[in-house]
């Protein structure tokens, strides 16, 4: 029997990471929790020509990863997650996420918009659960005012 509930959340720095950082901190606070924040480095595109190793997409994403750890570690430990594992992947974000997954075997993936694009396709119920977190800034508040969403259309 499982007693430990294990939660991915692939993170993206600004605003949408803290929100997704603050959800996991109040999951965390009611459960016992493995929470794993990964942060992935695209090497598709995006990467510059530095050299010899501007070539090869892996090099430089390589020696990007450890300021990137540092990063995320940081906003870890200001969010109050501590006890949260933070790891720095790279190469294509589905790929990358869904051998992630394959490997970790989360039951939980909490997303935003932006995170949730970069997740693996799935079919109906296959893989873990997925909680969506919606934007609560102030503007995405106000084009809720002058935009309703509609109810029923697709």
């Amino acid at each position: 029997m499982k007693t430990r509930q294990r939660i991915l959340v692939p993170f993206t720095h600004g605003y949408n990471g803290s929100t997704l950082l603050r959800r996991a901190s109040e999951i965390t606070a009611s459960a016992d929790v493995d929470l794993l924040v990964v942060s992935v480095l695209d090497t598709r595109s995006g990467f510059e020509l530095d050299g010899p190793a501007g070539n090869l997409p892996g090099e430089r994403a390589a020696r990007l990863a450890p300021a990137e750890q540092k990063r995320l570690e940081h906003d870890l430990m200001r969010h109050g997650l501590d006890q949260a594992q933070a790891t720095v992947i790279w190469g294509e974000p589905r790929a990358a996420l869904s051998a992630l997954i394959r490997s970790w075997r989360p039951d939980l993936v909490v997303c935003d918009g932006r995170t949730r694009r970069m997740m693996p396709a799935r079919k109906s119920q296959e893989g873990p659960e997925m909680m969506r977190v919606g934007r609560t800034g102030a503007f995405a508040r106000l084009a809720g005012l002058f935009y309703h969403q509609a109810q029923g259309h697709a």
